[in-house]
Formats: C-alpha cells, structure tokens, sequence
C-alpha cells in the first residue's frame, strides 16, 4: 500500500473534488511490485490524461473492469524491486500480460510478461517454474 504524511496534504480534502484529496508525495514500505496506469478520463466533455498508480491485482483488476466510453486505460506499467527483476535496481516496464495463480502450497502467484519478453513473478522461490501454476487466469 501507499502511505501518506497528514503534513504532505494540499488544501482542504475535497478542495479538488468531492471525496479527492491532494499530496505532496507518498511513501511505500513494502518492497513489491505496483502498477503505473495511464488513464484518460472524461471530465466536462473532454479527455484528460491521468495516471493511477495502483497497489496490487485487485485494484487493477477494478480499473480494468471500470473501463468504458469515459475512462479508458491506455497503457500499464509495473515497477519491479530488483530481487523480482534481477537488476540491480527498481525498473519501470510496459506490461504485456498480467495473470495469476496458485502454487502448490495455494499461495496466489502474479505472473508478469513485460514488453521485453522477460517474465518476473512475485515469489522468493527461486526454483518456482509459471508453469507449475494452478487456476491460473489471465487479467491482462
């Protein structure tokens, strides 16, 4: 999840929109994968472009079912931390394909396709194999 400093609040919330509040910068304490999402959304009969940067699956998930005539996501993006790209460093990558699934201890695994063709997931197993997943299911 994201964390916010009540210091870093511009404004009043709801001084940019009903139920919206605006920040000076946010903060992660967990070293796992997140989705930046390009979104272009209508407001007042145009489209404007604006990102969503989103924790997990689920709230992907949400975002890709929410599409329609006035909210279209037109590009994802994961940050990965180093042990789940085997770089040395953070790295930002266009996804191609996102899915999920079970391991053999029932443990739900994401498995992400970047643009490249490489293949992280979201385990410390290092002799896990994607393919030994279960139920898997594609979400994107």
């Amino acid at each position: 999840m994201f964390r916010t400093k009540i210091e870093d609040i511009e404004g009043k919330p709801g001084m940019f929109g009903e139920g919206l509040a605006h920040w000076h910068g946010i903060s992660r304490a967990l070293n796992i994968h997140w989705y930046h999402v390009c979104v272009k959304k209508r407001l007042d009969g145009r489209f404007i472009n604006m990102i969503d940067m989103l924790n997990d699956e689920t709230r992907l998930l949400e975002a890709l079912n929410l599409q329609n005539e006035d909210f279209v996501i037109t590009e994802i993006q994961a940050l990965t931390p180093s042990w789940m790209n085997g770089g040395k460093s953070w790295q930002m990558e266009i996804i191609k394909a996102i899915s999920i699934g079970h391991d053999r201890n029932g443990c739900v695994i994401c498995v992400l396709e970047v643009e490249s063709g490489k293949i992280y997931t979201n385990t410390h197993d290092r002799s896990f194999k994607p393919e030994s997943l279960t139920n898997v299911r594609k979400i994107y």
